[in-house]
């Protein structure tokens, strides 16, 4: 069995050609493509069942994803490789004047050659050996790496001993809705066919970890995710009296100042490093222009795990939300001194004092003086939810907005909490027999000679559908569930099934640069030639009995 990189190349213009931005029903024309590839395979004509797509649970716009099955014929063995790949893109707007173009490759490629670009990528369009354009390299080539793969396997299948599992997910940039519809898919396959899932699989991008670093990377593994949010509550005073309040806007820029790329608040663990928190989204919550200073403010940062649990989480920021709080108190202080000192007026101590709770302890206080807080919570939720107007973020701040109104206190007070949605990190240690083949089947990959060379690193870096694949304890997720108003709700998680999984994860993707940039662009040689031989080759040899 060979794969073959012109192939690829040609499914990958292909499915690039489709404008699958996510949150738009274009999603499902890659789905249909794909199935339309699929379905004329003589073995999907002869086992149409296996082949079937996937409707997103609770979606807005009725985006589906695509499962497709292939045993083999050579034995009876239930061994099963899961394999993923996301068909949905971000969105195209930084194309700018060249919008059109952005998935077209080749006429994007003749349109930059009359455009300014930075120099290397100026070198890589020169060079020949790069397809650029929305989706080439974040994942249309590793979504074709997987269509062709089913190609090579369904005409082998007298030679081909296990099984493999194949899901095209729509939704990975955003919620990820279609790998979170396929989880319980995947659970029944397993039961209907008495299958042994040994590992999952992911064929999505990768890239260089730091300028000019001449590696390309396996990973075992994959990074998480929470979004650790604030709620800051001040308390506004007019412009001509600013000591009088105190800013949630100034609470929220020393949270930012604190907390935004700091490397102290990484996780390390054996070389790895996770990039620090990153601000998504710092927004004041005054709903009109006036000269009151700001009551409100909501913050929300990117927080990339590789140890810490939602619990560890809550208590490395609660620190530094009371660091910040504090920080913004001694200034104020400072500032009224001089103030007074120059205005030649009595100096008093302003009257604010630090207060920082998670959601959870709010909750329970207010709790105590509202016996019926759950229903009252869960039936906000739930009537947010149907108003179909706000996203899962905005009803997570809702429902704390409406706890903190039940709570009554006046006083300022930053609340934190978790937003939707959540990545559990995943680490591949060697502690199975199955984990000690993944990792020795990729180490053998990484001493083949190439042009560049393969480095095996833990932990894919780049959010991923693989983190739900296996959850940590449950005392964590306790904490999370805890955390993250409206879970359950507005936003839930199929646990039983992903625990019912449990499963190694690895990324075996293409090559590239720029995936989110309007210079996206993804390297033939080593994408179409190099990687799908990997990837078969760590099927086959996981599925292997030796």
């Amino acid at each position: 069995m060979k794969m073959n990189g012109d192939r690829i190349k040609e499914l990958t213009l292909m499915l690039t050609r489709i404008r699958s931005v996510v949150g738009t029903l274009a999603e499902n024309e890659v789905a249909q493509k794909i199935h339309e590839i699929l379905r004329v395979l003589p073995y999907y004509k002869k086992n149409p069942q296996q082949l079937f797509f996937v409707d997103n649970k609770e979606d807005k716009i009725g985006r589906k994803s695509l499962i497709a099955m292939a045993s083999g014929e050579k034995d009876e063995n239930r061994d099963t490789v899961i394999l993923l790949g996301h068909i949905d893109t971000v969105g195209i707007s930084d194309y700018g004047s060249l919008e059109n173009l952005a998935t077209r490759p080749q006429d994007l490629a003749d349109a930059f050659a009359s455009v300014s670009l930075p120099e290397n990528v100026r070198r890589d369009l020169e060079s020949g050996d790069y397809l650029f354009g929305r989706g080439t390299l974040d994942m249309k080539s590793g979504v074709s790496i997987l269509i062709h793969l089913l190609e090579v396997l369904t005409a082998n299948m007298a030679e081909f001993s296990g099984n493999v599992v194949i899901s095209f997910v729509s939704d990975e940039e955003g919620n990820s809705k279609g790998m979170l519809s396929c989880v319980p898919e995947l659970v029944r396959l397993k039961k209907e066919f008495n299958l042994n899932y040994l590992i999952a699989l992911d064929t999505d991008y990768t890239s260089e970890r730091a300028l000019s670093d001449p590696h390309r990377y396996l990973y075992a593994g994959t990074v998480g995710k929470l979004m650790p949010s604030f709620y800051v509550v001040g308390k506004e005073t007019h412009v001509g009296d600013p000591f009088g309040g105190l800013d949630s806007n100034e609470l929220s820029a020393a949270l930012v100042r604190n907390i935004n790329l700091n490397v102290a608040l990484s996780d390390v663990l054996e070389g790895e490093v996770s990039v620090p928190p990153v601000t998504l989204r710092l927004k004041d919550l005054k709903p009109e222009y006036s000269v009151q200073t700001n009551r409100a403010t909501e913050v929300y940062f990117n927080f990339s795990t590789l140890t810490s649990t939602p619990d560890m989480v809550l208590s490395k920021l609660k620190r530094m939300a009371t660091v910040s709080f504090n920080e913004v108190l001694e200034k104020l202080t400072k500032e009224y001194r001089h103030f007074t000192t120059l205005m030649n007026l009595p100096f008093s101590a302003l009257p604010w004092v630090e207060k920082v709770m998670t959601y959870e302890e709010l909750y329970r206080l207010v709790s105590e003086k509202e016996p019926d807080l759950p229903q009252l919570l869960e039936a906000y939720a739930r009537e947010l939810a149907d108003l179909e107007k706000y996203d899962e973020r905005e009803i997570s701040l809702r429902i704390v907005q409406r706890l903190h109104t039940l709570w009554g206190d006046k006083d300022p007070v930053i609340v934190l909490y978790f937003s939707p949605p959540y990545y559990p990190h995943i680490a591949v240690n060697g502690n199975t027999p199955v984990e000690k083949k993944l990792l020795h089947t990729l180490v053998a990959h990484t001493k083949t000679s190439t042009r560049n060379p393969v480095i095996l690193r833990k932990f894919y870096p780049y959010i991923s559908d693989l983190s739900y694949f296996a959850l940590p304890g449950e005392s964590a997720l306790e904490s999370l569930k805890e955390n993250m108003p409206g879970f359950g709700v507005s936003y839930s998680l199929p646990l039983e099934e992903i625990r019912e999984l449990s499963l190694p994860v690895t990324n075996i993707g293409p090559y590239g640069y720029d995936a989110h940039k309007y210079t996206e662009r993804v390297e033939e040689s080593y994408s179409f030639h190099r990687v799908p031989s990997m990837v078969l080759d760590t099927v086959l040899k996981m599925l292997g009995k030796a």
